[in-house]
Formats: C-alpha cells, sequence, structure tokens
C-alpha cells in the first residue's frame, strides 16, 4: 500500500512538472510519449493531471490522446477534466476530422463525448461532414440520433424528420429520432426546416413506444393541428396505458381552446381513469373547470397508487391546493383518497395546510399526527426497542402507501430522493429515527432540502437536484422520477425550507405498526440480516411468468430476451439480507385461474469489469436454473461462467410447481445492477 501510495503521489507530481513546462521550452512529441503512458495510470488523480497537461498542447495527436481516457473506468471528475480539455484541443480535434487523419470507426464513443463537448456551432459543422447527407443506419446504431438531437442545425434535423416520416427507421429507432428532436426543441429552441404538418400521421403507428415519442414531440412542438387526433387516442378503450398517459400530458402541453374543450368532454368519461388524468389536465389549463370534476372524484374509491397519482398531477398547478380546498364538501370524502391528498400535500417541500385540514375534515379523519414532545419521541423510541419486530418493520418499510422504497436506497438499492439507510440503525439513536418520521421538518440531511422551481406557465415543480447543466435543470421528485425543467422556462427558483418527505407518513400505521417500522430501521447497519453494507449479492429484479398462452404462441422464453421495458417484467427488490422471500414471488407472479403457469423468472444485470471466469452461488431450492445471457450454466449452488467485459442478463428460472422458501444470488467477481 505505502508502494501504491508514493508511486502515485511522484506520478502526480511529474504530471505537476510537465503542466508548469511551456511548449517552448519542451519538445511536444517528447511530452506526448511521456503522457501516453500517463492517461492510462491506473490513478484517477493521475489521468486527470494527464489531461489538463494534454490541454496545452494543441494538436490533433493530444486530441486524440485526451480521449484515449475514455477507454478505462470514469468518474465525475475525469468526465469534467476530459470536457474542459476537448474544449481548448476543439480545433485541432477538428482539423483531423476533416482530413481524414483522425478515424471515427471504432472510436465511436470518443466521438460522441467529443461532439457533445464541443460547441454547438462546431458540432454541426463536423455533423454535416461525418453525415453527408446519407440516411442513417435503420436499426439506429451508431451515436448519431442522439448527436443530432444535441447539435444539429435544422437541415440535419429536418434529414432525420424526413426519416421517420419516410419509415426509414426500424420502431426503436424512429422512437430514439423523435426523442431527439424533442429534446433538440427542448433544450436548445431548434426545430427541423420547413414545415411540420405531417407530424399527427406518426400517431398511427403500431408500436406503442413510437406513439409515445410522437405524442411528447406534438407537446414539444404544440401542434395544435394533432390535438383531435390526440384526444382520441386519450379516451380510446384498446389505447395501451403507457400511451394514454402520453396522451393526457400532450393534451395539458399543447394548451388553447383546443385542448380545454377535448379534456372537459374526456371528463365527462364513464372511465375513472380517464376522469382523473382529465380533470389533471383541466386543472393544469384551467383550474376553474377541473373544480368540478375534482370534487365529484374524491368521493369515490380510488386504489391507492392511482389517488396518490391524481393528487400528485394535480397539486402542480399554481393555487390548486387553495382553491380545491375552499371547494371540498365538509363530509363524505373518501377517506383513502383523503390520506392521499394529505399526504402528497405534505410532500416534495410543499405545505398545502389548508388542503390537510379540509381533507380531514371531509373524511372525519385526525388533522395532524405529527405534534410530538420530545418526552413523546423518547417513549416510542424506548418501546420500540422494547415491543417492535424490525422483520414485521421491513415489510412495513416495503409498503406501496408509503412509498419508503421509491424514495431511499439499502445496500444501494432503492431511490435516490433521499438519504441512503445502509447504516442509519448502527449510526443513529431510535429517538432520532423517531423525531425524522414524525417530524421529518426538524432536522433535514445536508444535501436534502428540496428544490422550488416555478416555470413560465405557472406550474410548480419540488424534488432535489439530481444534475444541472447550462441548458436545464434536473430535479428527482417525491415520486421517485426525474423532472427536467429547461432554464429558459424557469420563472423562479429558490430553495424550500421543508423536507422532501411529507408529514403525518405514519398516519396509516396503528401503533404497532410504528413501533416495528421503528425496529427495523434501528436495525439497519447493525451485524446480522439488517447488515447490507457488504455487497456482492443481487437486489434489484424483475420478476415475471411464462403461461400457457405463451407456449401456444411459441415464446414461451420470452424472459431471456425481452426488453426490460417489457410491461410483463415486474420491478422488486430483495429484502435486506438479499434473500427473495417466496411470499413475494407469489405475491407479483399471481396467475388468472385459467392460466396455466410455465415458469417462473427472476432477472437481474451484472457487470464484468474484465474477462475472466465469474462465480455465481444460487441459492434456491429443487429445479431451479440458472441463466447467463440466454444460456443454461448451472442451478442451485456454486456456477463459474466465462464473461465478457460489460453488461450481461442473468436470470433464475423456477419450476412455478417447486418455488422456494426462499432466492438468492451471490458473485464477488461482478457489479449487480442495483437501480
Amino acid at each position: 500500500m505505502a508502494q501504491g501510495f508514493l508511486r502515485n503521489v511522484l506520478s502526480v507530481g511529474f504530471v505537476a512538472v510537465l503542466l508548469s513546462l511551456s511548449a517552448a521550452s519542451a519538445d511536444d512529441s517528447a511530452r506526448i510519449q511521456v503522457l501516453k503512458q500517463l492517461i492510462q495510470d491506473p490513478s484517477p488523480k493521475v489521468r486527470v493531471e494527464a489531461l489538463r497537461s494534454l490541454a496545452k498542447i494543441h494538436t490533433p495527436e493530444a486530441a486524440a490522446l485526451a480521449l484515449s481516457v475514455l477507454d478505462r473506468p470514469m468518474d465525475p471528475t475525469l468526465d469534467y477534466a476530459l470536457w474542459l480539455t476537448i474544449n481548448d484541443l476543439s480545433d485541432p480535434w477538428i482539423q483531423s476530422l476533416r482530413d481524414g487523419s483522425w478515424k471515427t470507426e471504432g472510436h465511436e464513443k470518443q466521438l460522441e463525448f467529443a461532439l457533445k463537448s464541443i460547441r454547438p456551432e462546431q458540432a454541426s459543422q463536423v455533423l454535416g461532414q461525418l453525415i453527408g447527407g446519407k440516411p442513417l443506419p435503420a436499426d439506429g446504431s451508431g451515436p448519431w440520433i442522439e448527436l443530432i438531437g444535441s447539435a444539429g442545425t435544422p437541415k440535419e434535423l429536418r434529414a432525420l424528420y424526413d426519416q421517420v416520416l419516410g419509415g426509414g427507421f426500424q420502431d426503436a429507432a424512429a422512437a430514439r429520432a423523435l426523442d431527439a428532436l424533442s429534446a433538440a426543441n427542448r433544450i436548445r429552441k431548434v426545430r427541423p426546416g420547413g414545415t411540420l404538418s405531417d407530424l399527427n400521421r406518426l400517431l398511427d403507428s403500431p408500436s406503442a413506444a413510437v406513439q409515445v415519442s410522437v405524442l411528447r414531440l406534438v407537446a414539444e412542438w404544440k401542434d395544435s393541428g394533432s390535438v383531435a387526433r390526440v384526444a382520441t387516442l386519450a379516451g380510446a378503450g384498446t389505447t395501451p396505458p403507457e400511451v394514454r398517459e402520453a396522451a393526457f400530458n400532450t393534451l395539458r402541453s399543447v394548451g388553447g381552446s383546443g385542448s380545454l374543450e377535448a379534456l372537459s368532454l374526456l371528463a365527462s368519461s364513464k372511465d375513472p381513469a380517464i376522469q382523473r388524468k382529465a380533470a389533471a389536465g383541466l386543472a393544469a389549463l384551467d383550474l376553474g373547470k377541473s373544480i368540478p370534476v375534482l370534487v365529484t372524484l374524491v368521493r369515490s374509491p380510488m386504489p391507492e397508487a392511482d389517488a396518490v397519482a391524481f393528487w400528485r398531477s394535480i397539486l402542480p398547478a399554481k393555487g390548486a391546493g387553495k382553491a380545491v380546498a375552499s371547494a371540498l364538501p365538509e363530509s363524505g370524502i373518501n377517506p383513502e383518497v383523503a390520506r392521499a391528498g394529505m399526504r402528497v400535500a405534505r410532500e416534495g417541500g410543499r405545505s398545502d395546510l389548508d388542503l390537510v385540514v379540509a381533507l380531514a375534515r371531509g373524511a372525519g379523519l385526525a388533522t395532524d399526527s405529527t405534534a410530538a414532545s420530545a418526552e413523546v419521541i423518547r417513549e416510542i423510541a424506548a418501546k420500540a426497542q422494547a415491543q417492535g419486530d424490525p422483520a414485521r418493520g421491513e415489510r412495513i418499510y416495503r409498503r406501496n402507501d408509503l412509498a419508503c422504497l421509491s424514495c431511499h436506497s439499502i445496500g444501494g438499492a432503492g431511490g435516490r430522493v433521499g438519504p441512503d439507510l445502509t447504516s442509519i440503525g448502527a449510526s443513529a439513536p431510535a429517538d432520532y429515527l423517531v423525531e425524522s418520521l414524525l417530524l421529518p421538518n426538524a432536522k433535514i440531511k445536508e444535501g436534502f432540502h428540496s428544490i422550488l422551481v416555478t416555470s413560465k406557465d405557472g406550474t410548480e415543480f419540488t424534488g432535489t437536484l439530481a444534475r444541472e447543466t447550462p441548458e436545464e435543470v434536473v430535479l428527482r421528485t417525491a415520486a421517485g422520477t426525474e423532472q427536467s425543467i429547461p432554464k429558459n422556462d424557469i420563472a423562479k427558483r429558490e430553495q424550500g425550507t421543508l423536507s422532501l418527505m411529507p408529514g403525518g407518513l405514519l398516519d396509516p400505521l396503528n401503533e404497532q405498526e410504528q413501533l416495528d417500522l421503528v425496529a427495523f430501521l434501528s436495525r439497519l447497519g447493525k451485524p446480522g440480516d439488517y447488515d447490507a453494507a457488504r455487497g456482492g449479492v443481487a437486489r434489484r429484479w424483475r420478476v415475471a411468468q411464462t403461461v400457457h398462452t405463451d407456449a401456444q404462441a411459441g415464446r414461451e422464453l420470452w424472459p431471456l430476451d425481452a426488453s426490460w421495458e417489457d410491461k410483463r417484467w415486474k420491478p422488486t427488490y430483495s429484502l435486506v439480507n438479499g434473500s427473495v422471500p417466496k411470499s413475494l414471488i407469489d405475491e407479483i407472479t399471481q396467475a388468472e385461474v385459467w392460466s396455466g403457469r410455465l415458469g417462473v423468472y427472476l432477472a437481474t444485470e451484472v457487470t464484468a469489469s474484465r474477462a475472466g471466469p465469474a462465480e455465481f452461488s444460487l441459492g434456491a431450492g429443487d429445479g431451479a436454473e440458472l441463466w447467463i445471457d440466454g444460456r443454461k450454466v448451472g442451478g442451485p449452488g456454486s456456477s463459474r461462467v466465462d464473461l465478457t467485459p460489460g453488461t450481461h442478463r442473468v436470470l433464475v428460472r423456477l419450476d412455478p410447481k417447486r418455488v422456494p422458501p426462499a432466492v438468492r444470488l451471490e458473485s464477488a467477481d461482478v457489479a449487480f445492477s442495483l437501480n
């Protein structure tokens, strides 16, 4: 270890010496020869210093050498250093592209990085030369689609749009091209040249993915000529759920009299799901017109997840909380709908207290259970240690109505909205945990304060900062999703004073359930079943089953290669101890009584950093099979497999008649996907 530290210090010091040398006092070719070694050094710090040294050598060779750093693992600091360096060396790199001395073949990753690093006007010049007016590959291979979106001029965007209109792409590539056109308008305010009136005919595509991307582009271009067709998709009973969701988002985004008329008509649908989405769209465009629909909806039952989504879609409208609160009836509100509304009104840094009070009154619920003194907090903490059951508490933690999993991670798996909880029990006393649950705004961890963004159209967004670029702010919302807001659309941005974690989170729990949850959290990070600090175990899974109709269609083994976006996959996480219990598998794979189950699949992804053997240990019952990249490689116990560098799909196939008590997959030779 000491030798490695000394080598690291010496290497960094040597690069610093290089940085101090001027072009006049040192031979560029000699410096390049030294930097060829240092740019591939095992130490990231050395590679950063080598990059900044290369920035002083304004030659095509220096630019090519700098880009070669992408052949090794990157981190944010290296990424930024390379971005700076390529900006410094943009002119010689562009010249090497033009004269053909820098080849794009085999350097696609480097090309993509460089084109996204240099100024847009420079990238446009390069794109025009590289594409040369030729159609892109029908399968969308290469970085060209996204590069045109991020750097193309109206001319390149027009060519991309025409290729989509002409059916020149396969469905997946067409969807990417449409998304690239959306990004060009959202971030750079650039559209294809010429007429854009043909867009709505793409809505007839048989591909749901293409339809969703078309709808996003209709919204981005605010194409009012497509509103009638979009409304038809929104209200049709045969429309896939993801397409319907996108259609309603599009009506809300396009706005205008056409969208208002369409949403008003859809709000009278007999389908409650369509009514809810139409009401949300109306609230965004004309809050007053939405109120009668909202009042009707809150009296009727809603599935828990739908109720939360309903309120999350309503409250971002400016002034929605107070307007809805003043219109709510004094009685007759469905209690579950009210609880969902009270939770959303207090989450994400929002504090619509008028709405909380009105919902509680109208549903006959307690207004607020979070007023807790220090004495009460200590009492609950002590009772949790004495009477709480952490195993039951873990099941409560995973409940959808609490949404803990979507906001917090354990062992790296889970949401990124709130702090990681892997070692919270070992680092924080029980009374701190109780206070955090009852009074989430009392102590907010650094870096997790909410950010409030108001767009120019009055829409309010709340979340924590996921990332920021010169063009956009990306918030991580309380729902665990990311919300991108172009900076040129922001009217106001401020740091909130409230936690994203809602007050009243424990309201749905009885006393024993609260004690169990605290007992579970207080065990996290301590030795035993609740220590998730050690890696090497699969935590993020997708679960599916095959049935007799799959066999009839010749697709009995569809999970081996189906896209992760396939709706038949159901995402889940293992318990803290790394196992997936039978009860959870059975719950996810419940089949209709008339369906004959043929196989149950648990799928995850792993990344191998180098070529060579990797050993997997599968804990499962008899009949379980381990598959990697579509090939059966073993069963319960240890299996040794040769892997190439990169990402691999790993599946555990179970006999539905012999589902084991638990499934657990371990390996110290790969990195398991966590999110």
